[in-house]
């Protein structure tokens, strides 16, 4: 599978998993703007942002709940290893 594809179902699959997450720190609306997926597949830096609530609080929910993403994303695409998910402010730009 391409990179893109990849990105794309990752964004697809996160979206829906983190609106369905139950934490007070994440917002009813949580936006993931875009995907980054190292070449070998190992590592996946998603860049969410949230128009209300704080961000820190939302980046440390997301890591929290790390392990239930990743079996979400093995669950629903399809690939030989699932990449790790690293969760990062859309609105810093660092890479």
């Amino acid at each position: 599978m391409k990179p893109e594809q990849v990105q794309a179902q990752l964004t697809r699959v996160l979206s829906e998993a983190i609106s369905e997450l139950r934490d007070p720190r994440v917002p009813m609306i949580v936006t993931v703007d875009r995907i980054q997926v190292t070449p070998d597949y190992t590592l996946a830096r998603v860049y969410v942002s949230a128009i209300t609530g704080d961000m820190d609080g939302l980046l440390e929910a997301l890591s929290h709940a790390r392990g239930h993403l990743q079996r979400v994303v093995a669950a629903q695409v399809k690939m030989r290893r699932t990449p790790t998910l690293e969760f990062r402010d859309a609105a810093d730009n660092r890479l």
